[in-house]
């Protein structure tokens, strides 16, 4: 009996093993590769788009309408098919400059391609991607560029410094000019705003605000909502980072306005409004430079 059980103990065990060798042994499959180092903005002839300064940080990937992922570039994607396929990539951003809120930008159209899938080589590309037409479903509005000495922003009352426009190389983004606030040590309050009121979309589709600045103070951006006969709304919204490396570097936000604009309680307009954030108890001299300011609607 004994014998009998060592017996049998060795033939599940040989059984399991083989049964085990052939689940690990099994060939998993070679990959097609696509690399994409990073994805161009270029010129819609159909949008009245402005500047073209942009910050796309991820490709959203689909194959055959499936999403594969969602890739930070630049980046090398493994894809699990061969022969021929279509290809999409939607140019990805930060949303309102939060690392962890990610978004296929809707104001972007995608790059679309067929492609031969080789297992196991590397499919090199530079997608090109436009802003979508303008008209029908989009809407953009150009608030200041600083391209011309009139300017469309302005302090709000109880500041003590304005944006003017500057010319400098040293602090001008593109093309000639851009907009800089200076602020000394002395200043205790400063505040500006979009000159003209702006109407903005309000069916809960995506609004954007898309900005190039650099700032040496913590820059709060807020709405100013009239609701006409009702009081209207001052609304804080985001705080952009001030920068400390006493270099000029200039980044782009992309703030979603969506979120905001839902709380508005009669909305008839409104304007955006900048506050740098002043520390009364360690006072500075320092600058504020913004430029290529533009809301963006989905109708």
């Amino acid at each position: 009996m004994k014998i009998k059980v060592n017996v049998l103990s060795v033939i599940i065990v040989s059984i399991f093993g083989l049964c085990s060798c052939s689940i690990f042994d099994k060939t998993e499959p070679t990959p097609s590769w696509i690399r994409i180092e990073s994805i161009d903005l270029v010129d819609n002839p159909s949008a009245d788009e402005g500047s073209l300064s942009n910050d796309i940080t991820d490709a959203w990937v689909y194959i055959d309408d499936n999403i594969i992922g969602i890739f930070e570039l630049p980046a090398d994607i493994p894809i699990l098919e061969e022969g021929n396929h279509r290809l999409l990539v939607g140019p990805g951003i930060k949303v309102s400059t939060i690392s962890t809120l990610r978004d296929n930008y809707i104001f972007y159209g995608a790059y679309e391609r067929t492609v031969n899938l080789v297992p196991g080589e590397v499919l090199e590309m530079e997608p090109e991607v436009m802003y979508r037409d303008e008209g029908v479903s989009y809407l953009y509005y150009v608030v200041e560029d600083f391209e011309d000495s009139f300017i469309e922003m302005g302090a709000l009352g109880g500041s003590d410094a304005n944006i003017v426009r500057t010319t400098n190389p040293a602090y001008v983004y593109e093309g000639n000019g851009s907009g800089i606030v200076n602020i000394s040590d002395s200043i205790t309050a400063v505040a500006f705003r979009t000159s003209e009121n702006i109407e903005f979309s309000l069916n809960g589709k995506a609004v954007y605000l898309e900005i190039d600045y650099y700032t040496e103070f913590d820059l709060t951006i807020g709405l100013h909502i009239d609701n006409s006969p009702l009081s209207p709304q001052t609304l804080d919204y985001l705080t952009l980072n001030a920068s400390d490396d006493g270099e000029v570097k200039w980044r782009k936000a992309y703030i979603a306005l969506t979120s905001i604009l839902d709380v508005a309680t009669n909305f008839k307009f409104g304007y955006v409004y900048f506050i740098p954030q002043l520390v009364e108890s360690s006072p500075k001299n320092g600058i504020v430079l913004i430029d290529n300011v533009k809301i963006m609607s989905q109708l």
